[in-house]
């Protein structure tokens, strides 16, 4: 028999995971450089709670998962990142895929 959500999370909070996923083309140095600036702010948002990225340096792709406090904080995190990182992003020609959004219903 599998666990139900409540016993899952019994005893624990609500938190929201968004997982972003991005390609640097160029694989380049000030890509690297760049996603090192952005895992950084991450870190300063409210409700920020943990953060990991991955990275396969021979084709340039990247994962990242964050949780967060509430769904809000997971999703007002990529407006924010945007907001501050946008024309570089595009500038150095990352590809990013649409964010996703989960609640977390186990750690």
């Amino acid at each position: 028999m599998h666990p139900s959500r409540a016993q899952l999370t019994q005893g624990t909070d609500a938190m929201y995971m968004r997982v972003a996923r991005f390609v640097d083309p160029a694989n380049s140095d000030e890509g690297r450089k760049l996603t090192l600036e952005i895992s950084a702010a991450i870190k300063r948002l409210p409700g920020f709670q943990s953060y990991a990225l991955g990275e396969d340096h021979a084709s340039g792709q990247s994962l990242s998962v964050s949780l967060w406090d509430t769904e809000e904080h997971a999703r007002g995190s990529g407006i924010d990142l945007g907001r501050d990182f946008g024309p570089r992003v595009q500038a150095l020609g990352f590809q990013v895929a649409p964010s996703e959004f989960f609640e977390v219903t186990a750690t």
